[in-house]
């Protein structure tokens, strides 16, 4: 894990010294979404919830599934 970490970082800081502030901020906020598209997958996974694969596109937020309103409209 030590080992990834110190990749990451230096690929960051590469592209920081390379390429700039702004790439560099766009490059980290991508990984960091990445981050959380994979945590929100394997979460998912872990309750048996059915959900796209990281390669699909735009993960679906999840929600509560509806229940019946009071006069049994949902």
């Amino acid at each position: 894990m030590d080992e990834l970490l110190i990749r990451i970082m230096t690929r960051l800081v590469r592209v920081h010294d390379e390429m700039g502030e702004r790439c560099f901020e766009e490059a980290a906020h991508r990984a960091l979404v990445t981050i959380a598209q994979t945590v929100q997958v394997e979460a998912s996974r872990k309750v048996g919830i059915e959900q796209p694969k990281l390669g699909d596109g735009v993960l679906p937020f999840p929600t509560i599934p509806s229940r019946p309103s009071r006069d049994g409209v949902a």
